[in-house]
């Protein structure tokens, strides 16, 4: 089994930060601000654009702590996304971005669905294999 690429250990290790996609250096005072903080800029940035471009609006976007899922939509069409999302490339962060925004009209994961990020990201599958190398966890 393949081991995931920790942001603690090239932190603690390489004294690096994963952002973007990039190890970079930053010092960086606490893991976890730093990344919410990234995290909120980027995705608020990018759901504006993409949110467009799709004519779907979520009621509401929050970011918080997770261990398994980079994102997430409810029932009220609330949108719900991991802080370390800035760790991903930008290709990756705007995948995941449709994705959640196109459970907006289908609450399942049925063709329809796939056909709606389809139409946005073509490629989408070339993200979905790039994240498995990631984790959320910090």
């Amino acid at each position: 089994m393949d081991k995931k690429i920790s942001i603690k250990e090239i932190y603690e290790n390489e004294n690096k930060v994963l952002h973007l996609g990039l190890k970079t250096n930053l010092h960086v005072k606490n893991l976890e601000n730093f990344y919410r903080e990234q995290t909120k800029k980027i995705v608020s940035q990018e759901m504006e654009i993409i949110s467009a471009k799709m004519s779907l609006f979520p009621t509401k976007i929050s970011f918080r702590k997770t261990k398994n899922r980079w994102g997430s939509c409810n029932h009220r069409n609330e949108l719900s996304f991991t802080i370390t999302l800035s760790q991903l490339p930008i290709e990756c962060i705007r995948y995941i971005i449709i994705h959640e925004l196109s459970h907006i009209p289908h609450k399942n994961h049925k063709r329809e669905f796939y056909n709606t990020i389809k139409t946005f990201m073509p490629n989408f599958k070339t993200q979905e294999k790039i994240l498995k190398d990631y984790s959320p966890m910090i």
